[in-house]
C-alpha cells in the first residue's frame, strides 16, 4: 500500500521529515522493540536533570541537580509514612507487566516519593526556604511557593513525555503496514497533545516566574481547605479541570486555537494537621472558579470525599499513609483502583467521575474552606 506511494527518496508518509529509506522501508523487517528497549527508554527518562529556574536571576546555578521533593519529605511524608515507606503507583513498565497493564497501590520508600530532579542546588533551597524554613502559615507566599513547585514537576515531565513520543514512533517495528499506520496515527496524536501541553504549561510557568521576580505573591488565586488533623492522603500535580464535581463540562481537550486552563492543587500536611490547596493564575480564574464553586458548596464531610476522588482520579502523584490504605475496605480499594486508571487512553475520564458516589474515604477531616 505505501511502498507503492512512496518513493526511495521521498519524505516518508509517517511525518517524521526523515526519506522514506531511512525509516519505513522494510520497516516490517526491522527487529521488534523488546523490553530491554522500553526499560533502556525509561532510565534514560530517569537520568535527565536540570534547573527550571535558571533564568530567575543572574547568579549561575549551582553544579549539583537535586531530587527535590514535590511534597515536604520532613514536614509531611514522614507524618504519614510507615517504616520509611508511603503508599503510591510505580508507573513503570515492570510495575504495569506485574499488574497486567493496571496502575496499583505498594510501598515506595520516601526517599524517592513524590521527587524531580528539575533544580539546582541552589535554587531548591534559596526559593522555597520561606516553605521549608519557617512555620506553615498559608501566606501569599507559602501558597504560591507550593504551586510554584507543582508546576514546575508537570512541566519537567511533560518535556521527557516529548521523548516517549520518539519511542513510540519506533513501536512499530517489525509490524506489517496495516499496524505500522495505527502505531503512527496513536504516536502523532499523543505527540500532539504534548506539543499543546507544553505550551499552556510554559505560559503558565512564565506567568509564574513573573510573579516570583515582582514578588506579587497575591496575583494568584487559591481556594484552602484547612484539615483538622493529619490527612491520610498527600498529594501535588496541576490538571486541567475537564469537568466540575457535579459533572458538567467545563473545557475540552485538542484546540489548539483553545488554551486549556489549567488547576494547581497540593495537599500537604503541618502541625498535627494540614490543608489541601487549589492555586490558579488569573488569565484561568473564570474556569477554574467554575471548578471550585461546584467543590466549594459540600458539606464538610462530601468535600473531603470529593478530594479524594479527584486525587486519585487526576494526579498520579498522591501518596498515602500504609496504615490507612491497610484499614480500607475493598469497596474503598477498587474504587482507587479504578481511579488510577482515569485519564489512561483504555479509561479517560467521564464526566461523572467526580461526581458524589456514595464511598466514604475517611482520610481528611475539614476544618474550614474558603477563597484566598
Amino acid at each position: 500500500m505505501t511502498k507503492e506511494k512512496t518513493g526511495r527518496n521521498d519524505s516518508c508518509w509517517c511525518g517524521s521529515g526523515k526519506k522514506y529509506k531511512h525509516c519505513h522501508l522494510d520497516r516490517e523487517n526491522a527487529t521488534p522493540m523488546t523490553r530491554a528497549d522500553l526499560e533502556a527508554h525509561r532510565k534514560q527518562i530517569g537520568a535527565i536533570a536540570k534547573c527550571l529556574a535558571k533564568n530567575l536571576d543572574d547568579a549561575p546555578c549551582s553544579p549539583r541537580i537535586v531530587s527535590a521533593h514535590t511534597i515536604s519529605k520532613s514536614g509531611s511524608l514522614k507524618q504519614i509514612a510507615e517504616d520509611g515507606h508511603v503508599m503510591g503507583s510505580k508507573v513503570t513498565l515492570s510495575a504495569l507487566i506485574e499488574n497486567s497493564g493496571r496502575l496499583t497501590l505498594s510501598k515506595v520508600g520516601i526517599n524517592k516519593a513524590s521527587t524531580f530532579t528539575g533544580f539546582c542546588a541552589r535554587h531548591d533551597k534559596q526559593l522555597f526556604a520561606p516553605l521549608e524554613d519557617h512555620p506553615v502559615i498559608l501566606s501569599d507566599q507559602q501558597l504560591f511557593l507550593l504551586a510554584y513547585r507543582s508546576i514546575s514537576r508537570e512541566l519537567f515531565f511533560k518535556e521527557t513525555n516529548s521523548r516517549t513520543a520518539d519511542l513510540m514512533r519506533q513501536a512499530d517495528r517489525g509490524m506489517e503496514e496495516v499496524l505500522q499506520f495505527m502505531v503512527q496515527q496513536t504516536a502523532s496524536g499523543f505527540a500532539a497533545g504534548v506539543d499543546l501541553a507544553l505550551k499552556e504549561l510554559n505560559f503558565i510557568k512564565t506567568k509564574m516566574d513573573e510573579i516570583l521576580k515582582s514578588s506579587e505573591f497575591s496575583k494568584m488565586h487559591h481556594f484552602v481547605v484547612e484539615l483538622s488533623s493529619i490527612p491520610s492522603i498527600l498529594v501535588s500535580s496541576s490538571t486541567q479541570p475537564e469537568f466540575d464535581f457535579n459533572g458538567t463540562r467545563l473545557q475540552s481537550f485538542g484546540r489548539a486555537e483553545s488554551p486549556m486552563n489549567h488547576i494547581i492543587f497540593n495537599c500537604i500536611s503541618y502541625d498535627n494537621a494540614g490543608c489541601f490547596v487549589f492555586s490558579w493564575i488569573e488569565e484561568h480564574n473564570e474556569i477554574c472558579r467554575k471548578f471550585i464553586d461546584t467543590l466549594a458548596c459540600l458539606e464538610k464531610f462530601e468535600l473531603a470525599n470529593a478530594l479524594v476522588r479527584f486525587s486519585y482520579s487526576y494526579a498520579e502523584n498522591t501518596w498515602a499513609s500504609p496504615a490507612w490504605w491497610r484499614s480500607r475496605d475493598e469497596l474503598v480499594k477498587e474504587d482507587v483502583s479504578d481511579r488510577l486508571q482515569h485519564g489512561t487512553p483504555m479509561s479517560p475520564h467521564r464526566p461523572a467521575c467526580l461526581v458524589t458516589n456514595g464511598i466514604n474515604f475517611d482520610a481528611l477531616r475539614v476544618e474550614r474552606a474558603g477563597y484566598r
